[in-house]
């Protein structure tokens, strides 16, 4: 077992090799790491399924016999297991993944245009907010109509994970049936775009729960 470990070892370090020495020149295809396709819609049973198989391999505790180096290596690749784990298990940081994998930088600061009137209103809210805590004044008139900001919030947030979810079906569609390098970039130009859009939504609810809570 220790030396077939050894050997995915080495054949992933191929992988990164050419990339450098730092820490983002170990960042590997989480993909590969299970044996999957580049798809988005996975089955989370069988991705769970090969990460506690792959774990148990890498475990450093079953090679305390190794060399130090072949020790360090099982940490190291423990490490990266376990993130690749944590993301692809998570649809939204799996599409992220995917996209900067393929060189696309997701903003997530830009507005939707549909929301932009409705984003001023809920900053200035926020602004009121803080400054009415700030100086100890009775914030609750506002507090109330934050939340009714963040009902309509959570509801444009369903509506974009929707939209999200039916961009990375049209994806695995694509890579299912070995479209063509511009059709899957067009696809990929399209999946950023919506998740761009998704991720602004998503962290502006959590800023407004963030905000009420206190």
């Amino acid at each position: 077992m220790w030396r077939f470990v050894l050997d995915l070892i080495y054949v992933l370090s191929l992988k990164i090799g050419a990339a450098g020495s730092g820490p983002n020149s170990l960042k590997m295809d989480y993909f590969e790491i299970f044996g999957l396709p580049p798809v988005l819609n996975l089955d989370l049973s069988e991705l769970e399924k090969r990460f506690y198989e792959l774990s148990r391999k890498y475990h450093p505790d079953f090679h305390n016999d190794g060399s130090n180096t072949e020790q360090e290596k099982a940490l190291r690749m423990t490490a990266r297991l376990n993130d690749a784990y944590r993301t692809l298990k998570d649809p939204t940081r799996r599409a992220e993944y995917l996209l900067e994998s393929n060189g696309f930088t997701i903003d997530r600061s830009k507005v939707p245009k549909t929301l932009l009137m409705e984003v001023f209103e809920i900053n200035e809210e926020l602004e009121q907010i803080r400054a009415g805590r700030q100086s100890g004044q009775d914030i609750g008139e506002l507090v109330d109509e934050l939340k009714q900001f963040h009902k309509q919030i959570a509801e444009k947030r369903v509506i974009y994970d929707e939209e999200l979810y039916r961009a990375c079906t049209r994806w695995d569609t694509v890579v299912s049936s070995g479209a063509s390098e511009e059709d899957r970039q067009q696809e990929l130009i399209s999946l950023s775009e919506i998740i761009s859009r998704a991720s602004y939504i998503r962290n502006l609810e959590i800023e407004i729960e963030n905000e009420v809570s206190l």
